[in-house]
């Protein structure tokens, strides 16, 4: 395991988050009345493991901050590391061979290379270019690669000339991986997700992680066409800005520079400087989706690493090239698509460093346009892996301080800092950054080839696509998903569980649900239960859809097709129960808790001012929990016992379990519930009853307005406020009916 501090034979090493987030004060639920005779051995056990965890990830944080390494990057590795670490196996290669040399760009798998500046939006940019090579390669699913094994000697990559047929926005993406949810279009969740202070009306453009596009891709959102939601800021009147440059205008990417030719990090004030502009995105565009994407795969590294950690200090040292790892980013991009990936670039986006044109810089070759980073075990940059050549020279790595890697092979990387191609189509010439691989006319293409062994790449990532009709309705909750936390923590055990429950809006047939898993070779349990009204836990109800298994070759988002579709009819509570097993360091089974989290914001703002702010939703009765397959309990009471484990200090707030579910209309409704609709047993703000406030559904490509839930916000409107107390008026009604039936039933 990648973090060598002992722990208790119940742990399995965890870690939160790429990202520095933090949340909101959080609303304690009320303690369930069915909770009061309780064994909470389970849960305290759980609680603890998660306060270790929470040691460690402290621990990184702190160590990252003091030695001037960027925290975010720091957490990135270490995510990285356990999900590598606690692989249950190996992911197998379904091709028995692949070829020496292999280009999507030849394929017409790739879109042409963008332009990021003004922002730091390269992971927004790398997601997307993924995402369209996906969507791509499903449109061309037989594009002949023949040549690859025939002949690849002959075979050079095409690096201009690419196509735009698909263009996603990666201004809806990166402005959105920052907002909270609206009513509009989460309901109940209202509130929840990420969002970075702002300072300007571009503020929210800046960095983020492959976990950020993940959480919204999954959740059907920020998949706008470019079109719709072109990458330039908006004028006066609020429609996109189009320069001219005949008439001299300015371009959208104008970046102002301090005397001394540098651009500093913040805009000159009163400047001309486009980060000053508006680059807002009106919140009703997040629901548009191009595609619909229905998985994510979080690869291995083939930079293998391990943090360990000793009286609160972390240190992280380079175990070796793990091959495993590049014949599998070799496989996806065979079958998926493009694999974004972070890595240590010599600047993190045009102008924020040197470019040396000619010679080399400290682990860049501008003679070959290649990279070796033998040195640094952390990243700055995201880009795209396009392809690769197994017998690109280790001789072409010259002159820089690591020198020449250790064997031959490149993968071929699309970066996002333009091409000639890119700014002679707009009319800036004068722009050129000439950087990149040159094509057969000496035009720079914004491609260049990165070593195997390069020791700094890191978070490879991948989206599978499919129909957007693939399903009528998503039920929901998890809006913040693993934006606050790309791992989990897992406890000792075969009967650790996690449900959601779900109300059906209309009479409609459930046909798939989604699973998360952290590493690879793991395996999702599914199964699903219908609920009435005397039905106090997610298995006490009649089992519609019985267990069934799914192992996945790596960690990311899935979706399940039920192999026992379930008939719902219009008010039927539902529980989709769900257990994902591991293995724990002691190599006994275990089984992941599966909530998303955010660190809390006091924790952070000790340790560095450069944080996001991130907020868990769970209202009452939507999530339940269990270790032992008896005893269920909330997210706010594994809330509270984690707090109780950490000494009364609240490190992490908690959501929703991730599991959402997929419905169609049903054609041949089943006969309505008779008598009054269930009560849900637990207290809080949302009853989540038929007849009062619903839970989150969303049609495809019809995004629904959901009533008002809390937020937690400081400044919630008056209305929202009257919400609140209505609901929670109306959850102790129904708490307070529970308990006196449970009483007379007694």
């Amino acid at each position: 395991m990648a973090a060598t501090k002992p722990k208790g034979p119940a742990f399995l090493r965890a870690a939160l988050s790429l990202l520095l987030v933090w949340s909101l004060a959080s609303i304690p639920g009320a303690k369930p009345a069915w909770a009061d005779d309780r064994d909470d051995a389970g849960l305290k056990s759980a609680a603890q493991a998660a306060a270790d965890a929470n040691e460690d990830v402290v621990a990184v944080l702190r160590t990252a901050a003091a030695t001037g390494e960027d925290p975010n990057l720091a957490l990135a590795r270490y995510a990285q590391q356990l999900a590598d670490g606690n692989a249950v196996h190996p992911a197998p290669l379904a091709n028995a061979l692949v070829p020496t040399r292999y280009y999507l760009t030849n394929l017409g798998q790739v879109t042409s290379v963008k332009f990021q500046n003004p922002w730091g939006s390269c992971w927004a940019f790398a997601a997307i270019s993924a995402l369209e090579s996906s969507a791509l390669k499903t449109q061309a699913p037989s594009a002949d690669g023949s040549v690859f094994w025939s002949d690849p000697g002959s075979v050079e990559p095409r690096i201009s000339g690419l196509t735009d047929a698909v263009d996603y926005s990666e201004r809806a993406l990166a402005w959105f991986a920052h907002e909270r949810q609206i009513e509009a279009l989460a309901g109940v969740q209202a509130g929840e997700g990420m969002i970075r202070q702002k300072t300007t009306l571009g503020t929210q453009m800046a960095g983020a992680a492959p976990w950020n596009a993940e959480t919204e891709f999954t959740s059907g959102l920020s998949v706008a066409a470019e079109s719709d939601v072109p990458y330039t800021y908006l004028t006066a009147s609020g429609a996109p800005y189009v320069p001219d440059p005949q008439n001299g205008d300015l371009p959208w990417w104008n970046m102002v520079a301090n005397p001394d030719g540098s651009v500093p990090e913040e805009p000159i004030a009163g400047s001309a400087d486009a980060r000053l502009q508006d680059w807002s995105v009106d919140a009703s565009l997040r629901a548009l989706a191009e595609v619909k994407v229905s998985g994510s795969m979080a690869l291995p590294s083939p930079a293998k690493t391990s943090t360990t950690v000793v009286d609160g200090v972390s240190k992280t040292e380079y175990l070796g090239y793990d091959e495993n790892a590049t014949e599998a980013i070799k496989q996806v991009l065979m079958d998926v698509g493009g694999v974004s990936i972070t890595y240590m670039a010599d600047q993190s986006k045009p102008g924020s460093g040197s470019i040396v044109q000619g010679g080399s810089g400290e682990h860049f070759s501008y003679d070959n346009w290649c990279q070796y980073n033998g040195v640094d075990l952390k990243s700055d940059h995201g880009v795209t892996i396009v392809g690769w050549d197994d017998d690109y020279p280790a001789a072409n790595f010259t002159g820089t301080v690591s020198g020449q890697p250790e064997g031959d092979g490149a993968w071929l990387v699309k970066n996002s800092w333009g091409s000639d191609a890119f700014f002679d189509a707009r009319g800036y010439p004068g722009d050129k950054k000439h950087w990149g691989l040159e094509d057969a006319d000496g035009n720079h293409t914004g491609f260049f080839w990165l070593s195997y062994y390069d020791r700094s790449i890191s978070s490879p990532y991948a989206y599978e696509v499919s129909p957007i009709t693939d399903y009528q309705h998503r039920y929901q909750y998890d809006y913040l998903g693993i934006a606050g936390a790309p791992t989990q923590d897992a406890v000792e055990g075969d009967a650790v569980l996690f449900a959601n429950v779900f109300t059906a809006q209309g009479d409609e047939v459930l046909r798939a649900v989604s699973a998360r898993t952290f590493a690879r070779g793991e395996t999702a349990d599914v199964s699903v239960y219908l609920l009435d009204a005397d039905d106090e836990h997610p298995t006490d109800g009649k089992l519609a859809a019985p267990m069934q298994s799914a192992a996945f070759d790596h960690a990311g988002y899935h979706e399940i097709a039920l192999d026992q579709p379930v008939q719902l009819a219009e008010g039927q509570r539902f529980a989709v129960v769900e257990s994902v097993r591991t293995i724990t360091a002691d190599g006994a089974p275990g089984g992941y808790l599966n909530l998303e989290r955010c660190l809390d914001g006091e924790l952070i703002a000790q340790i560095s001012s450069e944080a996001m702010v991130g907020r868990a939703v769970a209202n009452a009765g939507e999530t339940y929990l269990t270790t032992d397959g008896e005893e269920w309990f909330t997210p706010a009471e594994y809330e509270d016992a984690v707090t109780e484990a950490q000494g009364g200090s609240a490190l992490v707030h908690y959501g929703n379990a991730m599991i959402k579910a997929f419905t169609d209309d049903d054609p041949n409704p089943a006969p309505k519930p008779i008598g009054p609709g269930p009560v849900d047993p637990s207290p809080g703000d949302d009853p989540q009853r038929p007849g009062g406030f619903e839970p989150e559904r969303v049609d495809f490509g019809n995004a629904q307005a959901k009533p008002l839930s809390r937020t937690g916000d400081d400044a919630m409107p008056v209305a929202g406020a009257v919400a609140v107390l209505a609901l929670g008026a109306l959850a102790s009604v129904a708490a307070a009916a529970f308990a006196a039936r449970r009483r007379r039933e007694g």
